[in-house]
């Protein structure tokens, strides 16, 4: 399920930082640079990484994906059964509080459950095969299906079906999630936007013991190098997206721990499938061709990656024969020339501003689309304003990843390549009635040799109508200073901060 090469990767590599300005607060208080700051604490109302990574601290699901990302575990509901045939699942709930005091009850469930699958959720139709809920007793909720729907427990595993306290969300409304109140290891302390999440250890929280931290920060500070800085000072206690051309060179003093986690993630340039002429499989298909991934993988990420083939990261059900599209660029005049545009065109890419890698993948991209006569101009571009403008179809071309937030390929699949869907094939534009069919059907068959044929199907598509540049699957970096214990990036590329420990 994983990319080997990336998982021989895992190794540590440990460096230093020199002498720091005290690893202040001791064990009370995690600070962690992270790269661009929240959108929203609504978990119906987001897609971005920052959104869901931090809403994952502050609520809880029934279940979650195991820290190995092959399996779901136990979360809210300390056990589950499921009939025969799929239709019913119940589910016995721990007894577990919000961070205010109140008990999680099954009316919060039931309630959250059916805003996740309301019309005003961006993920209804991860929810919508639920037909019916119902309270079997305090502690137990039937959840029933009029058919079977293959990825409901990994949905239930998914951070838009965060349970939510009813009562003071129907209170609140909007407002709520100002100050939002969760069941999960944390609590919003304040949210000063654009620059920190405070969080604060939730005295109620289920797992006995934990957090081991009274406080978390979560430092927004966009610019790589500035954070590889601050670690290195002492001011930020772990970082995530160490640029990889630093992680051994981040300190030399023996400080600091650098590692590279194995996450379900895909590197790939969106092409507005809206716009002309990307709007021609062909010309699609050539700038594929023209961009020379493997000598980025060597060169800009120093061998920490493989060839994509398509929009689903190397995980379950992978289709191991496809293969990359290679380096050749008279392929790429080629199809330049079938689809009329022999003297080229010209387009602009949007690129993260504060991401090192990024900007220099970008460069190169830049270069290989240069020889097979494609301008292309680079736009730097802050994360959450990147997000947002590819979001409303305003652009040509973005260089951007994705990454999956459970164990099974359907929720990317449906993220990056099924339209009409909630991000309509990842803000491409594409559409393939073939691959919506294939999606409405894996969804309803049993996990099993056909449903890994239809995903198998669905990658081929992807892969030749090519609504994107595919880059390569990459793992996560992150660092963190030696006096930290517990921190880790899982391959859901999220993080579980209740067992950090800060000496």
């Amino acid at each position: 399920m994983r990319n080997s090469l990336i998982v021989a990767l895992l190794g540590l590599m440990t460096i230093g930082a020199g002498s720091a300005d005290s690893w202040a607060q001791g064990s009370d208080r995690f600070r962690l640079g992270i790269y661009a700051d929240a959108e929203s604490l609504d978990p119906i109302a987001t897609s971005d990484n920052p959104s869901i990574w931090s809403q994952l601290l502050i609520y809880d699901t029934l279940i979650r994906p195991a820290k190995d990302g092959t399996k779901l575990e136990p979360g809210l509901a300390e056990s589950w059964t499921s009939n025969a045939d799929g239709t019913e699942f119940v589910f016995k709930l721990r007894d577990a509080k919000f961070s205010d005091g109140t008990q999680v009850t099954v009316d919060d469930v039931i309630a959250s459950l059916k805003r996740a699958q309301s019309d005003q959720s961006n993920w209804k139709r991860f929810f919508k095969p639920i037909s019916r809920m119902e309270a079997v007793d305090a502690r137990t909720v039937k959840i029933a299906l009029d058919k079977p729907f293959t990825p409901l427990l990994n949905n239930l595993a998914l951070f838009s079906a965060s349970i939510l306290p009813a009562k003071q969300l129907q209170e609140k409304g909007a407002s709520f999630f100002e100050k939002p109140i969760g069941s999960g290891p944390f609590m919003l302390k304040n949210w000063a936007r654009g620059s920190k999440i405070e969080l604060a250890a939730n005295p109620n929280y289920w797992q006995k013991g934990k957090p081991s931290v009274k406080e978390v920060d979560l430092m927004v500070i966009g610019e790589d190098n500035s954070r590889v800085l601050q670690l290195q000072a002492g001011q930020i206690d772990a970082m995530i997206n160490v640029p990889v051309n630093q992680i051994k060179s981040i300190g030399s003093s023996g400080d600091i721990t650098a590692k590279v986690a194995p996450v379900y993630r895909i590197d790939l340039v969106q092409l507005n499938t809206r716009e002309k002429p990307l709007d021609n499989e062909k010309v699609r298909q050539a700038l594929n061709y023209a961009v020379d991934k493997e000598g980025i993988i060597q060169g800009i990420l120093f061998g920490t990656g493989t060839p994509a083939v398509s929009s689903m990261p190397v995980m379950r059900y992978h289709n191991t024969a496809l293969k990359p599209y290679p380096h050749d660029p008279e392929k790429a005049k080629a199809l330049l020339k079938d689809a009329g545009l022999a003297d080229g065109f010209s387009m602009t890419m949007l690129v993260q501003s504060g991401d090192t890698t990024f900007q220099q993948v970008g460069a190169a991209i830049q270069a290989n689309l240069q020889d097979v006569g494609v301008k292309t101009e680079l736009q730097l571009i802050e994360s959450g304003a990147q997000w947002d403008t590819t979001k409303s179809g305003k652009y040509q071309a973005s260089l951007s990843y994705a990454t999956s937030d459970t164990v099974d390929p359907d929720q990317l699949i449906g993220f990056t390549a099924v339209n009409p869907e909630r991000a309509d094939a990842f803000h491409t534009e594409w559409k393939s009635d073939r691959l919506n069919e294939l999606y409405d059907k894996e969804r309803v068959t049993a996990d099993g040799p056909e449903r890994e044929k239809m995903f198998q199907e669905m990658e081929q598509i992807v892969h030749d109508g090519a609504p994107f540049i595919f880059l390569y699957n990459k793992g996560a970096t992150y660092a963190y200073r030696n006096n930290v214990e517990g921190f880790e990036v899982l391959p859901t590329s999220n993080w579980r901060l209740e067992d950090v420990v800060v000496k």
